[in-house]
C-alpha cells in the first residue's frame, strides 16, 4: 500500500514537471515570436536583409510579419510624401529653407520649393541594394537633397528672373515635375508626384531691380496701347472721310446725270412753246442796249 501512494506521488510529480517544461517552452516560444514579429506602419514597405542570406527578394507589406531574429528590416515610404523646403516654418520647414537657384538672365534669386514623392514598391529591393542599406528618410535627406538644387536650376535656367517671379509657373512647375521625376525614378527609385516653386523671395536689390521691371513693362504696355488707340482712330478717319467722299461723289453723279435728263428733255418744240405761253401771258419781251427790257402787248 504504502508503495503504491509513494508510486502516485512520483506520478504527479513527473506530471507536474512535465506540465512546467511545457509551458516553460511555450513561454520561450512565445517571448522568441514577440522578438520575431516585424510591424509594417500603413503606407510603408520593408526590405529584407541578413548577414548570411543578403537582400531577400520578397518585400514586406503592411502588417505583421514573423522574421527571423538575423534579419533586418529597413522601412520604406509606398505612400505619398511630401518634401518641403521653404522660408519659414508656416510652410513646412523648421528653419529658413530656401534656396537659390540660377535663371536665363544669370540673375540668382531664392525660392520655397515643395515636392510629393513617393518610393517604388517594385524598385525598393535594387533601391535598397544601391544605397548600401539606408532607409527611405535617409536616402531622401542625405541623398535628394544634395542634388536636388542643382536639379531644379537645370530647368530654372531656360527662364527669364520675370519668368519665375510673376509669370505663369503652372508650366515651370510641369516641367519641373517631369524632369525631378524621371532623374529622381532613375537614380533614387522615387516616383515625382508634384514638384512646385511655391514662393519667391528677392533680396533687396533684386526687388528694385524687379520693380524697374515691372515699371518698364507696364510704360511698355501702356504705349502699346495708346499706338493701337491710334492707330484705330485713324483707320476710322480714314473710312470717314472715304464715306464722305463716297457719298459726295454719288452726289455729282446724281446731279450730273439729272443735268444731263434735263438737256436731253429741252425740244426745239419744248422752246416754242414756252414762248408762246410767255408772250400770252407778257407779250413780246425785247431786250435793247443796256439790258433795257421794251414789252409790246
Amino acid at each position: 500500500m504504502f508503495e503504491e501512494v509513494v508510486e502516485g506521488m512520483l506520478e504527479s510529480k513527473k506530471a507536474a514537471i512535465g506540465a512546467v517544461t511545457v509551458a516553460l517552452i511555450l513561454l520561450v516560444g512565445f517571448v522568441g515570436a514577440l522578438f520575431c514579429l516585424e510591424r509594417i506602419p500603413a503606407g510603408y514597405c520593408g526590405v529584407q536583409y541578413s548577414m548570411n542570406g543578403g537582400v531577400k527578394d520578397e518585400v514586406l507589406t503592411q502588417g505583421w510579419h514573423l522574421v527571423s531574429p538575423t534579419v533586418k528590416v529597413k522601412e520604406f515610404t509606398v505612400a505619398n510624401e511630401q518634401l518641403i523646403l521653404s522660408k519659414d516654418e508656416r510652410s513646412g520647414s523648421e528653419d529658413d529653407d530656401s534656396f537659390n537657384v540660377s535663371t536665363a538672365d544669370d540673375a540668382s534669386i531664392s525660392i520655397s520649393f515643395q515636392m510629393s514623392y513617393r518610393f517604388v514598391q517594385e524598385d525598393l529591393v535594387d533601391t535598397y541594394t544601391k544605397f548600401k542599406g539606408m532607409n527611405g528618410d535617409d536616402i531622401v535627406n542625405h541623398r535628394v537633397s544634395a542634388v536636388l538644387k542643382s536639379k531644379i536650376s537645370e530647368i530654372t535656367t531656360d527662364y527669364s528672373m520675370m519668368d519665375i517671379y510673376s509669370g505663369n509657373r503652372s508650366e515651370i512647375n510641369n516641367k519641373l515635375t517631369e524632369y525631378l521625376n524621371k532623374e529622381f525614378r532613375k537614380s533614387f527609385g522615387i516616383e515625382v508626384l508634384d514638384a512646385s516653386i511655391i514662393d519667391v523671395h528677392p533680396d533687396a536689390q533684386l526687388q528694385n531691380t524687379i520693380d524697374a521691371r515691372v515699371t518698364a513693362l507696364q510704360n511698355k504696355q501702356k504705349a502699346e496701347a495708346e499706338q493701337e488707340t491710334a492707330k484705330v482712330e485713324a483707320a476710322t478717319a480714314m473710312i470717314k472721310a472715304q464715306n464722305e467722299a463716297d457719298i459726295a461723289l454719288m452726289k455729282a453723279k446724281a446731279e450730273a446725270e439729272a443735268n444731263r435728263l434735263i438737256a436731253n428733255s429741252v425740244t426745239q418744240g419744248l422752246i416754242d412753246l414756252k414762248e408762246a405761253e410767255a408772250r400770252l401771258e407778257h407779250g413780246w419781251v425785247e431786250v435793247t442796249g443796256n439790258s433795257t427790257v421794251v414789252t409790246h402787248q
